[in-house]
């Protein structure tokens, strides 16, 4: 809580059956939730939580790592094999208070249930894994319609942030994806949850979006690490 914003998607976590506090004291907390550690430290204290996630870094193939801290960044790249594959900071929805959006003529959003998994699959290129798409959908993923063609969708990771956020290419330019995001973000706070997503550190147009649409940018970079692409 000392940096809510850098800390968010710890919090936030925190609030899944899954999530482990692995350690805590005054200078950090390492929490796990399935195959993924975070991590989130003062300064100079990184060295004492590293023997705690030794038997992931060295044994699970499919381990991912969010850090805070470019220190044991650079420490997992040369030591462990990590390779860093997103740097991002965190843009947080401050408020309780709904977004109003508006859609084009025809335009519909509606949640999505396991018709769309090809859909999404064959559309979304961040992640290879029919299994995990469908858990998503069956959490909280929205499209967007004209009629019956669906042209869009949005939802949330395993880790609670907002994402997965893809308008087809001849349907882009028409305030779709703005639309998704606020009709996400009104979700969540309808749920009582904390409406958050990841932006990457190069890309000015999504931050200069997400801060028009009242979100705010955390001031830490956040590292995400894994053996190669993530699936």
């Amino acid at each position: 809580m000392r940096d809510r914003m850098a800390n968010i998607d710890i919090l936030e976590v925190l609030q899944l059956p899954r999530a482990e506090v692995l350690a805590v004291n005054d200078y950090g907390v390492l929490v796990s939730h399935g195959d993924l550690f975070f991590l989130a430290h003062e300064p100079g204290f990184s060295a004492e939580f590293l023997p705690l996630m030794e038997a992931g870094l060295t044994q699970n193939p499919e381990q991912l790592v969010v850090l805070r801290s470019r220190e044991l960044k650079d420490v997992l790249e040369a030591d462990y094999g990590f390779q860093t594959v997103m740097e991002c900071y965190h843009a947080v929805y401050p408020s309780a208070e709904r977004i109003p959006y508006t859609l084009p003529e025809g335009a519909e959003i509606r949640k999505l249930d396991a018709r769309y998994v090809d859909f999404v699959h064959a559309h979304y290129h961040m992640v290879d894994d029919v299994n995990y798409i469908r858990e998503r959908i069956e959490e909280d993923m929205f499209g967007v319609f004209f009629g019956e063609e669906i042209v869009g969708f949005a939802g949330t990771h395993e880790e609670r942030s907002m994402g997965m956020l893809e308008i087809l290419p001849d349907c882009r330019r028409l305030g779709l994806a703005t639309a998704l995001e606020a009709h996400l973000i009104n979700y969540l706070i309808s749920l009582g949850r904390v409406a958050f997503c990841q932006v990457a550190v190069y890309n000015d147009a999504s931050i200069k979006l997400q801060q028009k649409m009242g979100l705010e940018i955390s001031d830490r970079v956040i590292y995400w690490l894994a053996r190669g692409q993530m699936k």
